[in-house]
């Protein structure tokens, strides 16, 4: 083997495994690629050369965006004494979410949300912290049937200060441009490359779970290493055919024309600390969840039911 192959397979390898090229991190941070190239050699994010090519290392540039995120959510704390009129929601993604931020603010020009993105477990312990005033949590515990409670009660050291109110029930189910693949033995079997969530992620939960009910191993599961944070980023890689299937909500599937297949319904709610539910802020936000306008608007969603929207809920 000469050494331009050699310099090739060793690309590849990396490629495969743990490391990003400049094209995968502008996607990742939403930026071009010479900005990519231009914060690499001002060391501003993890890189290096390999073969004259810029590679990164995926775990180190997760960290770095996770960090980045808890930094920004202390910043906004930091002045929530001062501004009471910012409404901080951090934990679990959903596209309605960032849709009706404008119509928030419209029907209550005084407030503003803030969206941190960081997953469900990430949110609840953030809200744990102080750094946050919403939680949005979908976390899934199998051996009780219940969502979110069982979470709650292993990590706060009195659960009967948290409130629990449910914002909508939504369908997650497979999303690929292929239709009829329904397990992860058929991912596995077809050898489709498969784009995952966060570790910490409500899906991310469900997802080892439903490859450990299938007895088989994650590391057989092509592309399970790969982790994005949203469900429009799950929807991105299939359209890109950086990832041939993902789990991902209806909602997203319908609008980017792909296949969905529906895998399960789940409760999806807000966590708030009870000494904070009556602040006005928190109030106007539960007052706009079950207006009509949200409603509407949740309505005109594929795959969303409105049920129990508003409602506090309690423990299975």
């Amino acid at each position: 083997m000469n050494k331009n192959a050699e310099n090739k397979e060793l690309l590849s390898s990396l490629l495969s495994k743990e490391f990003l090229t400049a094209r995968d991190v502008s996607q990742l941070l939403g930026i071009n690629e010479k900005k990519v190239y231009t914060l690499a050699h001002n060391g501003r994010i993890p890189g290096t050369k390999v073969t004259g090519k810029w590679l990164f290392p995926r775990r180190e540039l997760e960290e770095l965006l996770r960090e980045e995120a808890r930094k920004t959510i202390k910043r906004f704390a930091s002045g929530y004494a001062v501004n009471k009129k910012t409404v901080l929601v951090s934990g679990s993604d959903d596209p309605i979410l960032y849709m009706v931020q404008g119509l928030f603010h419209h029907i209550y020009p005084d407030f503003v949300i803030f969206l941190s993105n960081v997953g469900s477990g990430e949110g609840l312990r953030l809200l744990k912290r102080g750094l946050c005033r919403i939680a949005l949590s979908h976390l899934y515990d199998h051996s009780s049937g219940d969502y979110n409670f069982p979470f709650i009660r292993d990590l706060f050291d009195n659960p009967d200060e948290l409130v629990v109110i449910n914002l909508f029930y939504r369908n997650i189910g497979f999303v690929s441009k292929a239709s009829g693949v329904a397990s992860f033995k058929e991912i596995f079997t077809k050898k489709l490359r498969f784009i995952n969530r966060q570790e910490g992620s409500g899906i991310r939960y469900r997802v080892d779970h439903m490859i450990a009910e299938e007895e088989l191993k994650k590391q057989l599961i092509r592309g399970y290493g790969d982790e994005v944070y949203t469900h429009l980023d799950v929807v991105d890689h299939i359209l890109n055919d950086n990832a041939d299937i993902g789990i991902a909500a209806e909602s997203v599937a319908h609008y980017a024309h792909l296949n969905f297949y529906k895998l399960f319904e789940e409760r999806f709610d807000m966590v708030i600390y009870k000494e904070t539910y009556f602040e006005q802020s928190i109030q106007v936000f539960v007052e706009f969840i079950r207006s009509d306008a949200f409603l509407k608007h949740l309505k005109s969603m594929k795959g969303y039911d409105n049920r129990a929207t508003g409602r506090v809920v309690y423990s299975a």
